[in-house]
Parts: structure tokens; sequence; C-alpha cells
């Protein structure tokens, strides 16, 4: 029989304990070390290296008589990542009938690029970073470094909170897969930190460096206009008219740069590619659009993200944040929390994917959010008890 004690003094002294702030910092710091170390010793690198790399190397001198060589960069691409391809990684690369196309026909690899290039900005960054580290390394870095730039601004929400409250970024950490981001071969990492970074400067109204760095996220990943979209008329709705219009234009005129620089396929050519069929040589390929098709891709999608622990875990952050915003007589907190679920609901349709690496910028910038709102909450609490 266990006996309970008679009150929860003990608990309470634990809870509130001072150490605990030291002991939050010491463990994120522990984290971000193990970031680093696995992202050198042990990168996550998935065949999206192959076409980046190749990306980053187009823009170098690999011209013939005026036009690019894609003999040249196929194999300066498969030259770059040899160091990084352990047998088992190479077999992965190569296997199957895509993969082997890609590894053994130079115009079937360049044809790839445009879909890759349609994060122009991104690859644009890639190539600043390669110039010092190489084009792989230079994936594995920007990735790792927005990795750490989201563990350093959730850690910094929570340092106000209290006691062992200090601790609540790490469940937002593990339950949307934070290590995951540490080397991934995609833009989602510092997309995701640019993005969750000019949310809190927003939250903050700091507007101007909120703009720029919500502009910087569109550059870095073009449907990142569709939330920029969205807190827009959050903030056409708080009377911040400027900055709306400003958010509003910089993020379309990032979105058709993006476009433009990589001749992307269309929307329909990439669910076709991504959901339904891909195709190993892009050339010409322009799939006719179907809505029974496109029904289909919807239906499976919504049944795969719906049986997703991210999402789970989204839906609870989300309900936190609505019962902490309903306590607070600011409206600013609601109403940006309204655009992050606005945002994703439209977001879904318009690329019904079921990765949570594509709704990160939400996860984080919500995350953020009831972090925000605790940390206030526990600001009232000491004011009224003082």
């Amino acid at each position: 029989m266990i006996v309970l004690p008679r009150n929860n003094a003990w608990f309470v002294s634990c809870a509130r304990w001072t150490g605990w702030r030291l002991f939050s910092a010491l463990l994120a710091t522990a984290i971000a070390i193990h970031f680093i170390y696995f992202a050198h010793v042990r990168p996550a690198l998935d065949w999206d290296v192959v076409a980046y790399t190749a990306a980053i190397l187009k823009g170098g001198a690999l011209m013939k008589e005026g036009v690019l060589d894609a003999s040249a960069l196929h194999s300066a691409t498969w030259a770059a990542l040899g160091p990084y391809l352990t047998p088992e990684l190479l077999a992965y690369m190569t296997t199957g009938p895509y993969r082997k196309a890609q590894y053994s026909d130079p115009v079937a690899l360049m044809s790839q690029l445009p879909l890759f290039e349609s994060k122009y900005g991104y690859v644009l960054l890639l190539r600043v970073v390669a110039n010092v580290t190489g084009p792989v390394h230079a994936v594995i870095l920007v990735s790792l470094a927005g990795a750490l730039g989201l563990l350093a601004l959730l850690l910094a929400k929570a340092w106000h909170l209290d006691g062992i409250a200090t601790l609540a970024w790490l469940p937002v950490v593990l339950l949307f897969k934070l290590s995951s981001f540490a080397s991934m071969s995609t833009p989602d990492s510092i997309t995701a930190f640019v993005a969750t970074a000019g949310f809190a400067l927003l939250l903050s109204s700091r507007i101007p460096a909120a703009t720029f760095l919500l502009i910087g996220a569109a550059l870095l990943r073009p449907d990142s206009v569709i939330l920029n979209t969205i807190l827009c008329l959050a903030l056409a709705a708080r009377g911040n008219y400027l900055a709306a219009a400003v958010l509003a234009i910089g993020s379309v005129a990032a979105y058709q740069f993006n476009v433009v620089m990589s001749g992307h396929l269309g929307w329909w050519a990439q669910i076709h590619y991504t959901f339904i069929e891909i195709q190993a040589d892009l050339a010409g390929y322009n799939p006719a659009f179907t809505l029974g098709q496109y029904t289909m891709v919807l239906r499976t999608q919504l049944g795969e993200i719906s049986s997703q622990p991210w999402a789970h875990a989204g839906i609870a952050v989300g309900l936190l944040s609505v019962i902490l915003a309903a306590s607070t007589k600011d409206a600013w907190p609601s109403l940006l929390l309204a655009a992050i679920v606005v945002g994703v609901i439209v977001r879904f349709p318009l690329y019904p994917s079921a990765e949570v690496r594509l709704y990160a910028p939400s996860l984080y910038m919500m995350s953020v959010l009831l972090l925000y709102l605790a940390s206030r909450k526990t600001s009232t609490t000491r004011t009224s008890t003082a």
C-alpha cells in the first residue's frame, strides 16, 4: 500500500526550485551539441542532397560554348558527393528506376533541377556557404543552423517562465522532431527558423524586422507566401496597413522571383510528380489536370496526416494556446493564432503533404506563441502576488 504525504509541499518546492533554469540551459546546450555532432558525423542525407548539390554547382563555370555542360555538372555533382557516400548510402542513392536514371543520365538529372531551384533563395544561400565549406557541407550546415536557431528561440521564450516550467521547450523539441531538422537535405529547417524568428518579432510588435524576416522565409521557400498572406490580413485587422502591404508585396515578389529563376513546371505538375507518378526525366512534362486524381490525392493525404503524432501534438498546442489567449485582454496573440490555424487549413489543399517538415513554420510559431502566453500569465501572477 502506497502512503501519500498529507500535503504537497514537497512537490511544490520541487516544481519551484530555482535551479530548473540552469538545468534547462544545460540540457539545451547538451541537445545542441548532440545536433552538431551527428550533423557532422552521421548526417541524414537523402536523395535531395544530389539535386541541391547540382543546383549549387550549376552556379559555377560549368559551361561549354556558352551553354551549361550537363555531363560536366553531373560528374562534378557525384564527385562532390563521393566522400559522404558510404557503400550503403550510395546503393540507396542509385537503386530503383528513378534514382538509377539520375545517377547514369546527366540530362535526366538536369531536368529535375527546376523543382529544387524553385527554392532559389535557398540555393543562393547554399552557394554563398559552399564557397567556404563545399556544396554538400553547405547543405548540412544550413540545416544545422536552422535547427539550432529554433532551439535557441524556444529556450529564450521558456526562459521567462518559473521553476520547472522553464523546461516547457523540451516537449516541443521532442514532439515536432527538431532533431531531424538538424541534418535535413532540404530548406525546411532554415525556413522554419527564419519564419519563426519573424513571427516572434511580430508577436512583440517589432513589425519592420518581422516583415523583413517573413519575406526572407518566402525567398527561402516560396510556399511561405501562403502563411505570410494570412499574416498580412492579421496586420491589416490590427491597423498596420503599411506593414501588411509591404509583407504582401514582398512575399509575392519573392514567390515570383523563385518561380521565374527556376523555370518551375507549375502547381499541378509538382502535385502529379510528388503524389501520383514520379518522373525520371521532366523534359516536356505537363500532365493534364483531372479532378478525380486531385480528389484522390486529397483524400489519401488527409487520411495520412490525421494519423500523424505531430499533427495531434499540434492540435494540443493550439488548444492550449486558445485557452491562454482567452485569458488575456490583448487581442493580438489571438489574432496571430487564428492566422496560423487558417494558414494551415489553406495550405493543405494547395500542397496536401503529410510531412511534418512542411508544417514546421506553423508548428514552431504556435509553440512560440504558447510559451509567450504562458510567460505573460506567469508575469501577471507574480504581479498579483507581489
